[in-house]
């Protein structure tokens, strides 16, 4: 009996190790599955600043131009007297286009001397806002004029700008801290897909698109 005993006694031990190591297994397999998600997770975060960093670098390029609405910071230079330079950096924002009939009809209703583009062509109307940011003097201000941007083509050519009478036109000088904010109007052929450059203070291109 008592050797009975001793042998149930026995296996009961024996059950509880094995319980007690197959729960240690468990535990210990657990971490390694949490490593495996921590480890999927940094690999997708990696990607995604990647791509973000690919968009990032090509933004304001004619393949990936600044859309409409969007603000750009831009390099700008600032001249005295003596026609020395100083940097500075401006946020410019395309804040509105249009074009078409709607816009013969304003440009026509503006001033008299406005004239009718000629067959195929049409006016395109751009609503320009710019703040100067940063500047490397407060002595002398930057001039901000319509004439800074060019329109340019589907097929890569650009436009002559048209002489248009359209107020408030983009044009003045502001100190840092300051905006200005204004109307560029030029003729262009109908439905062209258009793209607006800016040529920033280190002579680099910043493309905007008009849609």
């Amino acid at each position: 009996m008592k050797k009975a005993l001793l042998y149930i006694s026995l296996l009961l031990v024996l059950l509880l190790v094995a319980c007690g190591e197959k729960e240690a297994t468990n535990e210990s397999s657990a971490p390694t599955n949490k490593s495996e998600e921590v480890s999927n997770d940094i690999e997708v975060t990696e990607k995604a600043d990647k791509t973000d960093s690919a968009e990032t670098k090509g933004f304001g390029k004619r393949s990936n131009p600044v859309p409409v609405g969007t603000t750009q910071t831009v390099d700008i230079a600032i001249y005295d007297n003596e026609s020395n330079s100083f940097a500075g950096k401006a946020d410019i924002t395309i804040t509105e286009v249009k074009r078409g009939q709607e816009v013969l009809d304003l440009v026509l209703a503006q001033n008299e001397y406005n004239e009718t583009p000629p067959e195929g062509y049409e006016y395109i109307l751009l609503n320009v806002k710019a703040t100067l940011t940063e500047a490397e003097t407060e002595d002398y201000a930057w001039l901000a004029d319509g004439w800074d941007f060019d329109f340019i083509g589907e097929d890569g050519s650009p436009y002559e700008m048209t002489s248009v009478v359209y107020e408030p036109e983009y044009h003045g000088e502001v100190y840092v801290g300051g905006t200005v904010e204004g109307f560029v109007v030029n003729q262009v052929k109908v439905n062209d897909p258009i793209k607006v450059v800016y040529e920033d203070g280190n002579w680099d291109n910043v493309f905007f698109s008009t849609k």
